[in-house]
């Protein structure tokens, strides 16, 4: 009769452990599923930056070629009245 209630309570330990060992499964992939969410949220974030360093950079290079090109018809201009 002892042995039938070691075994009982040893199975009734068991589930109890099965339980417990389900829920923190549940809280690791949990944990995982937020941390890929964060994870594209920062991709997402980072192509927007690169995407407006892409476009920065094309308005300084833009600004830059306005610049000279302005800088040559002043000089054009400058020949001009000096001459």
């Amino acid at each position: 009769m002892k042995t039938k209630n070691i075994i009982e309570e040893k199975q009734k330990q068991l589930e109890a452990l099965r339980t417990e060992s389900s829920r923190a499964l549940n809280i690791v992939t949990s944990t995982i599923n937020s941390l890929s969410t964060v994870n594209e949220k920062i991709d997402v974030t980072i192509s927007e930056i690169n995407e407006a360093k892409i476009k920065l950079s094309s308005t300084e290079n833009d600004l830059n070629q306005t610049k000279m090109h302005n800088a040559k018809i002043i000089d054009k201009f400058k020949t001009l009245i000096e001459g």
